[in-house]
């Protein structure tokens, strides 16, 4: 599916902005920790750029992704929808770059009002939508399923996972069905001075891939700072991931950079 890359990138950031309030004087740790907190109410818009070493036959693949929280808060709970817009350059499978498939996943959290509990459970869907510039960056599907995020918070930690499970119902017949379980189990700590340090895996399994190559599970993490640039607050940071498991010819490791736009309330 051919798709405009400016147009859905304003698609996918508009509602972020629209929800932004002007600059707050909210204090760096306690941004730093919101932003750990996948359950936050914190309207936020990280662009994350990730090279991935050693694909296929020693070649290397980059991708930006831009990834807004945009949060909607009622009286018994609050919907955060969090969309993820994919820009590729690829050497392996082939040399191309362009628009991914772009995947949106929304979270419902029940609250009650007036109570501050240290443990969030929240249930909604993923979906994945045809967006890719090319066959070989994307999966010719459209495809849908359930979605789950669990936060705890003590102190200063912040743990939890998030879960989603696609499968294709729309796309292209002559490509392969999708069938893909997700899983971000993820530990964080705030330190001193709006740092923050924070230990993940994005793991996934395939399951229309052969037996060998349907696990893909990175190890690692990464260091980020909450600064401001004027009076707006940024988070940098960056990290690095090692797949212990991975399929045939997919990526060894990933270096990671993430610059987070940040617009409290």
């Amino acid at each position: 599916m051919k798709t405009c890359f400016p147009a859905l990138m304003a698609a996918v950031l508009m509602p972020a902005l629209a929800l932004a309030q002007a600059p707050t004087t909210h204090s760096a740790d306690d941004l730093a920790q919101k932003l750990a907190d996948p359950g936050a109410a914190l309207v936020s818009v990280p662009f994350q750029y990730n090279y991935l070493g050693d694909v296929g036959n020693g070649q290397h693949n980059q991708q930006l992704k831009i990834q807004p929280v945009i949060p909607f808060v009622g009286e018994h709970g609050k919907f955060l929808l969090r969309p993820i817009l994919p820009y590729q350059w690829n050497e392996f499978p082939q040399h191309q770059q362009g628009l991914g498939d772009l995947f949106v996943q929304g979270y419902y959290i029940p609250t009650k009002p007036g109570e501050h509990s240290p443990t969030e459970l929240g249930f909604g869907f993923a979906a994945m939508f045809d967006t890719a510039n090319h066959d070989s960056l994307g999966t010719g599907k459209y495809s849908l399923g359930p979605a789950f995020v669990l936060v705890h918070k003590r102190g200063k930690w912040t743990m939890g996972a998030l879960l989603n499970h696609v499968w294709s119902i729309g796309g292209h017949d002559a490509r392969e069905d999708v069938s893909n379980t997700a899983m971000q189990p993820f530990f964080s700590r705030s330190l001193r001075d709006g740092w923050s340090f924070t230990l993940s895996s994005e793991s996934s399994y395939n399951w229309e891939a052969n037996s060998s190559d349907r696990w893909t599970v990175p190890l690692g993490g990464s260091v980020s700072k909450v600064l401001r640039i004027g009076k707006r607050p940024v988070s940098v940071g960056g990290g690095y991931y090692y797949n212990v498991e991975r399929p045939t010819l997919a990526s060894r490791w990933t270096a990671r950079l993430t610059i987070t736009l940040v617009f409290p309330e």
